[in-house]
């Protein structure tokens, strides 16, 4: 098949020669700037809840304005996600990723100057819109420098992440704000953005293979507008939908799980909290070596993908035990299997997106999927929130997001590889 047909030309692109031979020079350079963008992209958002005491402290603010602060950043977010994705195929990987890293360092630099609760208001909600072109931006990435049998395991990487950012980010900030300052530990994430900006256009990356000229029959075929009418995109955004809410559910409400369940105070949920989160970035970087290898040894992409998306899913089954373990540790190391699932599935979802849609179109396909997966984790947090204040437990909670890994592959199979 070919890229007309919505397939990756680059599949049988070797690094001897084809499509791939000048860009295959650079891949892991790439996924090393991309990495190194995610992480920064991490410290970014999360240093403003490290950094809470401080700011709180300072300003006289107390937790309710905490919480706009924080519906600020993912309103923002939201607002431009479809924009981001679109932008970065309009404009191309080098200057889009250029733009994306200056103004999100930029604002963080900002925050060292802005005293008002309006401006700080103003400040994450531009945050949280200008980070939206991350994702996007590292999945297409990958798309343009990498053949498909690698496809996975550079996904893997990019997907492990955000995982050190949150091991490391609650460790560095706040040594960070205890050395310098605060608002200094703005000055040093936002600067270390700046200087990857710099680096990015001073090496100046060759143009990705994947970002070829297309007929104005292709270009009116492809209008942003025709994705959403694809049933391959709506079954990306139905799995989107169906596996995001797990990891929204443990990225908001997870030490409070270990709170209620366990008798555990702030403080003491930090290590269990880290070993999940550990967990969660070895299943990024397991799945994608797993389904390489599976491409690699002559499997079928397809049958590959699938094959590891059944086998993750099956995994995150297993999410409301840890209700019913009775051991801190336990109920950790179930919760812990369930993200490293979710963590494997991911990585494979986006290949999955990346062998189906050319690279030109990737990063609108993943900001649409990200959008829906966004409105539902946030539907989802309310609805947690509502269903523990009338009394209940977190077990239908964690039986839909568990059940819902292997319920999206469903929507893979029959909407995105047919």
């Amino acid at each position: 098949m070919n890229e007309a047909a919505g397939v990756r030309a680059d599949t049988q692109a070797g690094p001897a020669g084809g499509a791939f031979s000048f860009g295959m020079r650079w891949r892991w350079g790439i996924l090393a700037f991309a990495v190194a963008s995610v992480i920064i992209n991490n410290f970014d958002r999360q240093m403003i809840a490290m950094l809470k005491p401080w700011i709180l402290d300072e300003y006289g603010w107390g937790d309710v304005a905490y919480g706009r602060l924080a519906s600020a950043f993912q309103l923002g977010a939201v607002g431009t996600l479809l924009f981001a994705g679109w932008f970065l195929d309009k404009v191309g990987l080098r200057w889009g990723y250029a733009i994306g890293n200056g103004i999100w360092s930029g604002i963080t630099l900002a925050h060292v100057f802005i005293a008002s609760f309006g401006g700080f208001i103003a400040l994450r909600a531009a945050l949280g819109a200008s980070e939206s072109i991350q994702t996007p931006a590292a999945v297409k990435a990958v798309a343009s420098y990498f053949p498909q049998k690698e496809t996975s395991f550079a996904l893997g990487v990019v997907n492990a992440a955000p995982n050190v950012g949150a091991i490391v980010v609650p460790l560095a900030i706040p040594a960070m704000a205890l050395a310098f300052g605060w608002r200094e530990s703005f000055l040093i994430v936002g600067g270390a953005g700046l200087l990857w900006v710099v680096v990015w256009l001073v090496l100046r990356p060759p143009a990705p293979p994947a970002e070829v000229q297309i007929t104005e029959m292709e270009a009116r075929d492809e209008r942003w507008a025709n994705l959403l009418k694809d049933r391959r995109v709506h079954g990306f955004m139905a799995a989107k939908i169906l596996t995001d809410q797990m990891w929204w559910l443990m990225m908001f409400w997870l030490p409070d799980f270990f709170m209620r369940s366990f008798g555990l105070s702030s403080a003491e949920v930090a290590r269990p909290t880290a070993f999940v989160y550990v967990l969660a970035m070895l299943g990024a970087l397991s799945s994608g070596l797993v389904a390489g290898r599976l491409i690699a040894g002559g499997t079928p992409a397809n049958r590959a993908r699938m094959q590891v998306l059944v086998g993750y899913g099956t995994l995150a089954l297993i999410a409301p035990l840890a209700l019913f373990v009775g051991d801190l540790w336990l109920a950790a190391l179930v919760i812990g299997i369930v993200l490293f699932a979710h963590q494997g599935f991911s990585t494979n979802l986006f290949a999955t997106a990346v062998d189906v849609f050319p690279a030109r179109r990737i990063a609108s396909v993943i900001s649409i999927g990200a959008l829906a997966g966004n409105l539902w984790g946030a539907a989802m947090l309310e609805l947690t929130g509502q269903i523990l204040a009338a009394g209940g437990s977190y077990l239908p909670l964690f039986i839909a997001g568990g059940a819902g890994y292997l319920l999206s592959t469903i929507f893979i199979a029959r909407w995105m590889l047919r």
